[in-house]
């Protein structure tokens, strides 16, 4: 059967939609992630908002005493007073702009988690449908092997052969056997794994087909790059931001006060003014907006790398899955091999002029084939999940 690649978000929607809840995360992982993206709107808006200085307000209350311990004077303090700067050279303008690169950049960084978790989820899900399928060929490797112990010791009791073919029969046999213990054992790893990332039995669930995607519009939704597109900006506004603390910022202060004591009426006025300050001098200033440059620069070059990894990234599975076709083509033409040889040697066995096992044989090898063809398809799921787990909104 020729293996089709489907579009692959219509069968995800279903794929997450056929289990009890709305997504396949494991309750407690569900709930750690919601508490991951409200921290972030949370300390998005703190940053946001950071430059809006604090209302401040005062109370105080002052004896002092005179001669003998007597009471000289005795004061009450009532305050209420802000400072807050209205222009910063452009950058009360770039916090804002920071916080929305910050914000962008600490969402994408949480959808990449959510999406790595779910990506495990469905990549242990398609290991435990290929340990069924190797455990399947293993069964039938070792029917051959059993059978060929069999005519090893057919063999060796007529005097035909030595002991040796007949050992190393029972050695190849053992080794199948043992080799199948193991995929039992990696199997249920492999099923524990999954429990541990989501509550939906995978018996529940219907596995996704992935399609093939272009270059360009993977590179346009590579979560990955749009991270590090964020990170930049981040690195861009907060160059400006350090700047533009050298730069004059105008304020405005204001206050009201409440003051007296006990031999004077209370003394009440209010206060507003407006101020231009900037540094004078800072030993650290050249150096302090040296290195926000540097680290700009650096953020740029980070960009070009993952733009590159992510382009090599793209055609490693290419490459990958253009090879897996070949051994499927390889698989598929084995197959047609053996089911002409199984049909003439039925003819043979009918005939009385072979064995039963030649037929057992190549029945079991045909089967093998069949299965090699299976697993090397999820192997190609495999290959593409790893693309589309990185993609914006695919998974």
């Amino acid at each position: 059967m020729r293996l089709k690649y489907l579009v692959s978000l219509s069968l995800l929607v279903s794929f997450l939609s056929a289990a009890d809840n709305s997504s396949l995360l494991s309750a407690l992982k569900q709930k750690k992630l919601d508490i991951d993206k409200q921290t972030v709107e949370l300390e998005s808006d703190n940053l946001k908002y950071d430059w809006v200085n604090q209302i401040v307000g005062s109370y105080n209350k002052t004896k002092m005493d005179g001669k003998r311990g007597i009471v000289a004077d005795e004061t009450d303090g009532f305050s209420i007073s802000i400072d807050q700067p209205v222009f910063k050279s452009g950058g009360i303008y770039y916090a804002v702009q920071y916080s929305g690169a910050n914000r962008e950049f600490s969402r994408l960084s949480t959808k990449l988690n959510e999406q790595n978790l779910i990506k495990s989820i469905i990549s242990s899900w398609l290991m435990i449908k290929k340990y069924d399928l190797q455990l399947k060929k293993q069964e039938y490797l070792i029917a051959n092997a059993k059978i060929d112990v069999v005519r090893k010791k057919e063999q060796y009791e007529s005097g035909f052969l030595d002991s040796s073919f007949l050992d190393n029969a029972i050695l190849t046999k053992s080794s199948l056997e043992k080799t199948l213990i193991d995929l039992e054992e990696q199997r249920y790893s492999q099923l524990m794994n999954y429990k541990s990332l989501s509550d939906t039995s995978y018996l529940d669930i219907t596995p996704p087909t992935f399609s093939m995607v272009d270059k360009k519009k993977y590179i346009e939704k590579s979560l990955a790059l749009n991270t590090q597109r964020a990170a930049s900006k981040q690195a861009e506004y907060l160059k400006k931001m350090t700047i533009a603390n050298y730069l004059p910022t105008v304020s405005i202060f204001g206050g009201y006060y409440d003051m007296g004591d006990n031999i004077n009426d209370n003394d009440r006025y209010n206060q507003v003014g407006i101020k231009v300050s900037m540094p004078l001098f800072d030993i650290n200033r050249g150096r302090t907006i040296e290195l926000k440059e540097l680290n700009y620069l650096k953020s740029k070059l980070e960009l070009k790398d993952v733009e590159k990894e992510e382009g090599n990234l793209y055609q490693d599975s290419i490459k990958k899955i253009e090879l897996i076709k070949k051994k499927i083509v390889i698989a598929k033409n084995d197959a047609k091999l053996y089911d002409s040889l199984l049909t003439s040697t039925k003819e043979l066995f009918e005939a009385g002029e072979t064995t039963i096992y030649d037929v057992d044989t190549l029945d079991n090898s045909k089967q093998n084939t069949i299965l090699d063809k299976k697993i090397y398809e999820i192997e190609i799921q495999q290959a593409l999940l790893d693309l589309y787990a990185k993609m914006s909104g695919e998974i």
